[in-house]
């Protein structure tokens, strides 16, 4: 699907005509290559039936590539100056809504609810923010059927490293439950302005219509793997015996070797020992 009003828009000029810069302490650095903003938006398939949350509007780049394929969209851009660029930019485009605000202030279940069903969300994040922004989705999975993400590629890659594999982490694992996870294409320096040190790479989140594994209380689970992958050189006997005195006996009713270390414990694995502890850890005594 295609518009000629998504032709190559580069930012460059837009904030040079009023007078704009790429500020730092936003980690803005704003995609001017003329095919990636397509690409990123065929990657999370967005279409005229979904309603997009697009995670910094920026000067729009990426925004037009997504109004393109006919979604309702609404952008959210927390940089007050960048706010009415952006709004002039799309005015062409009468689904389009840029809002201003910080995305760790949004709402997702009464964003949700405005929309009337599940939301499509894009953003191309700056490094700092892209953890929150993940676990709060992971944390309202329902709100949500989709999540196309341009990240730094290491973090990217790391997110959707599967649990069981070195590469996997704390938030690695919260993302298993929930997501099927790919990288669908990476980007190079030289497509934004100006260039970051690293490659970015981007990421495609598709919520499972239920968890990929029996977890039992999800507060629980968290609490299971932080401490795992926070000591990742420990064993998981020793990883989790400060937070559960019954570590011992949870391994042998899960069936595990407790001399194993976190990262080669896969979903179903994982799940197993949660609910073990669970079981022997009273309700009201969570860690």
């Amino acid at each position: 699907m295609t518009d000629a009003r998504a032709e190559h828009h580069d930012p460059r000029g837009v904030l040079k005509a009023h007078g704009l810069w790429a500020k730092k302490h936003f980690g803005q650095n704003f995609l001017v290559s003329p095919e990636a903003p397509h690409k990123i938006a065929a990657a999370g398939g967005c279409g005229p039936s979904d309603f997009v949350f697009e995670i910094g509007a920026g000067c729009g780049t990426l925004t037009r590539a997504l109004a393109a394929r006919g979604p309702r969209l609404v952008a959210l851009e927390h940089d007050r100056e960048l706010v009415p660029v952006a709004r002039a930019e799309l005015a062409e485009f009468p689904r389009v809504e840029v809002r201003e605000g910080n995305v760790l202030d949004v709402s997702w279940p009464a964003l949700a609810a405005e929309a009337g069903q599940p939301l499509r969300v894009y953003g191309n994040l700056p490094y700092h923010l892209s953890t929150p922004i993940l676990l709060g989705l992971l944390e309202h999975p329902e709100t949500w059927t989709h999540a196309c993400f341009l990240l730094q590629r290491e973090f990217a890659e790391r997110v959707a490293a599967p649990p069981g594999t070195r590469e996997c982490g704390t938030l690695s694992a919260y993302t298993a439950v929930w997501t099927k996870a790919r990288i669908a294409l990476r980007v190079g320096a030289g497509s934004f302005h100006p260039p970051p040190k690293v490659e970015s790479a981007v990421l495609v989140l598709e919520r499972l219509a239920s968890p990929a594994a029996d977890i039992g209380d999800e507060a629980r689970f968290r609490a299971m793997v932080r401490a795992l992958f926070q000591q990742r050189r420990k064993t998981a006997r020793n990883a989790l015996k400060a937070l559960h005195p019954n570590a011992d006996e949870a391994f042998t009713r899960a069936g595990l070797a407790p001399d194993r270390r976190g990262e080669s414990l896969t979903l179903d694995e994982l799940a197993r020992l949660s609910r073990a502890l669970q079981s022997l850890t009273p309700e009201g005594a969570r860690p």
